[in-house]
């Protein structure tokens, strides 16, 4: 017997989907931003079906916001070590 119940994965597929008319309204330049922050929501699904949340879009959206947030500190420090490199300060 397969599983009957769907999974976070699934569920998170779908909510990704309902943005689908929202995607299709943004310019072309803009939906490929759109698609790497649904690449971070994908990224930490497994966190999201731990939490076993009935609505999949606050799993989907803290994952997100935990890429970015991981994204802004590898930055900061890239600019650290440049600033460092050539004797700036902030």
């Amino acid at each position: 017997m397969g599983r009957t119940n769907a999974t976070y994965r699934n569920h998170l597929d779908s909510f990704i989907e309902s943005f689908n008319p929202f995607r299709k309204a943004l310019r072309r330049e803009n939906r490929e931003y759109l698609d790497k922050l649904w690449e971070k929501a994908h990224r930490y699904a497994s966190a999201g079906a731990y939490m076993n949340s009935s609505d999949p879009g606050l799993p989907a959206m803290v994952s997100v916001m935990l890429g970015l947030q991981k994204d802004i500190d590898r930055i900061e420090h890239r600019l650290e070590r440049i600033e460092e490199e050539v004797g700036c300060s902030r």
